[in-house]
């Protein structure tokens, strides 16, 4: 398998969960991944969210800060084998940066690997792309087809109905929750061109995967932890103590500040409740981390669910804060590691490991430190998932 190089387009206003998603994404497959944008300087990503039922976003927060890795005029396109065009607000402004898109347009001339999201098709309407059949968010569709493409509604709703388009060597889907689709379909682009296997290794047939999650979990951390599930072929549930819709939250310590606040993330919907989890119809359990990580461990039902997957061997990947939880569900005597706030914690019954980017495992346990490192974490529970 050859080393891929792989080039995301971004500034202010991309949508914070497809940057990260395609930036870790590229990360665990091994390759070589570069943020650019105007500036080379942490990039304030944006958080899109509708309400239940509307048809666009209504609320606009601010996601995590990102480092852009280089400027756009710092990029030799030629030198790169594949392109991530993530959405929200960001591209509407990089359309008209010139330097932007003459590097979309030397992908689209010469063939390579384009991916795109949400408003990302708008970089390459810009960059001349016509005659292509392409989906994108429902608003900017007048863009595609005023261009001369053809627009497909791949809402993976109806029948028969598409969840992402392929046409020639570019893969657009629609937004959340698609990203998962996004990702594998512009992989399975670069297996064409040698730089990956076509399709991932396949889960064993009906293997579920049990996520646990509450307000104040780490959003980044639980949504890319859902989506690579989703991704890898899990069938994938989502519990929390109620049915109500979840406040995830972005803190700063999280982006490497040494300071500490927080302000809202992500929503997120669980699909069912602490107390009508039977933990032996799942196969491995997954723990994002953060400040739920303080309540959730004092609920019985959760402590329930962890004693049966410490108990049984069954797969458990801990990252962040999530060890306080493994800690209440009794587990002594393993080597985890978490974020730097809780080493005390872990130490008192465990043994405490700074394992900076790399995962430890344990016998049926992982934990990870915490962001940016999220593609360890599930780099190394999918290990444990296909091998049991």
């Amino acid at each position: 398998m050859k080393m891929a190089r792989i080039l995301i387009l971004a500034r202010d206003g991309t949508v914070s969960d497809h940057l990260d998603y395609a930036y870790f994404r590229m990360l665990e497959e091994g390759f070589d991944v570069t943020i650019a944008a105007p500036e080379k300087r942490d990039l304030r990503t944006a958080i899109h969210q509708a309400s239940a039922g509307e048809y666009i976003y209504t609320h606009e927060r601010q996601g995590y800060l990102t480092p852009a890795d280089a400027s756009f005029a710092e990029i030799d396109p030629a030198a790169f084998d594949g392109l991530l065009l993530p959405g929200g607000r960001g591209p509407e402004y990089l359309r008209n940066d010139a330097l932007c898109v003459a590097i979309v347009r030397h992908f689209v001339e010469s063939g390579k690997p384009i991916g795109a999201i949400c408003h990302g098709p708008l970089l390459l309407v810009a960059a001349g792309v016509s005659g292509r059949r392409m989906t994108c968010t429902d608003d900017s569709a007048i863009e595609l087809v005023e261009a001369g493409n053809r627009f497909v509604p791949a809402r993976g709703k109806a029948e028969n109905e598409p969840d992402h388009v392929v046409d020639g060597n570019i893969v657009t889907v629609r937004r959340r929750p698609f990203h998962y689709v996004w990702i594998r379909e512009f992989l399975n682009l670069l297996a064409g061109r040698g730089f990956k296997w076509p399709v991932e290794p396949a889960p064993a047939a009906g293997k579920r995967v049990l996520v646990i999650a509450g307000d104040f979990t780490s959003g980044g951390q639980l949504l890319y932890g859902m989506d690579r599930m989703r991704e890898a072929g899990f069938e994938t549930t989502l519990a929390s103590p109620d049915r109500k819709r979840i406040e995830t939250v972005i803190d700063m310590r999280e982006e490497g500040r040494d300071y500490d606040f927080e302000r809202l993330g992500y929503w997120a919907y669980p699909d069912t409740t602490l107390k009508d989890v039977d933990p032996a119809r799942f196969d491995g359990l997954l723990l994002p981390g953060w400040r739920a990580a303080e309540y959730l461990r004092n609920m019985e039902d959760c402590k329930r669910i962890v004693r049966h997957f410490a108990d049984s061997g069954k797969p458990i990947g801990g990252i962040c804060q999530a060890a306080r939880i493994l800690i209440a569900g009794g587990v002594k005597g393993r080597r985890m590691t978490g974020c730097d706030v809780i080493r005390g914690e872990i130490a008192r019954s465990n043994s405490y490991v700074a394992a900076g980017a790399e995962p430890v495992v344990d016998g049926n346990i992982v934990t990870v430190s915490g962001r940016p490192h999220y593609h360890v974490w599930t780099k190394a529970f999918l290990a444990m998932m296909r091998r049991d």
